[in-house]
């Protein structure tokens, strides 16, 4: 009988507690981690050498993934789950993207270029879609707890909550390249440059690892 191949683990970078107790997403600006909170509603920027919050912005009804598209943050919230887009620095509300039927399935989101993609965690499913129009570009299958999302050249890399898993995704043919075991229970992720970050759920910390 064949055995499973080993996953890689991926040692921690550096870590730091998280501001609140609910970790949701978490998002890079070019200079500053965006985190965002369930239980505080709440939305922190972060200094990431420190850990030091620098800033944070009301958001009510936080569920899960937050992104930054190059001006604005756009946060998963509300019931029925929908994109919040915001303005970073008042924190005003700029526009509202429906998630459609499957919206409380809803947990990854990230924004690159011009498209924007969504992870529904149970039905193990990853969608791409225009930001003109918000119309369904491709569909990509993912691990069954699939959380936060994350573009990276044409690569698209994604967070499993369960198994603990960063894994990889080829844009372009839609296969798995790689994945890597990673400590705690992830949830949001983003890449500023030269290492992944990830909200570690189950240990209240934001984590940064690099890839192999």
């Amino acid at each position: 009988m064949a055995r499973s191949p080993v996953i890689p683990q991926l040692a921690v970078e550096r870590s730091f507690r998280a501001p609140g107790t609910h970790l949701c997403g978490l998002a890079w600006d070019g200079k500053y981690l965006w985190h965002s909170d369930a239980d505080s509603d709440l939305l922190y920027r972060i200094d990431s050498a420190s850990g030091k919050v620098l800033a944070k912005i009301p958001c009510p009804e936080v569920r899960t993934d937050l992104a930054y598209d190059g001006k604005n943050l756009w946060q998963i919230a509300g019931h029925p789950k929908r994109i919040v887009v915001l303005n970073p620095e008042k924190g005003q509300v700029l526009v509202e993207i429906p998630l459609g039927p499957n919206s409380e399935q809803a947990c990854g989101l990230t924004v690159a270029r011009s498209k924007y993609w969504v992870a529904f965690e149970h039905l193990a499913l990853i969608t791409e879609h225009s930001l003109l129009n918000q119309r369904l570009r491709e569909e990509y299958p993912a691990q069954p707890r699939v959380a936060g999302l994350e573009v990276v050249g044409d690569s698209l890399w994604y967070t499993e909550y369960e198994q603990s898993l960063l894994v990889e995704l080829d844009l372009v043919s839609g296969t798995e390249r790689k994945k890597y075991r990673v400590p705690g229970n992830p949830t949001g992720l983003c890449w500023d440059g030269q290492r992944f970050w990830y909200s570690d759920f189950s240990n209240r910390l934001i984590t940064a690892v690099r890839s192999v």
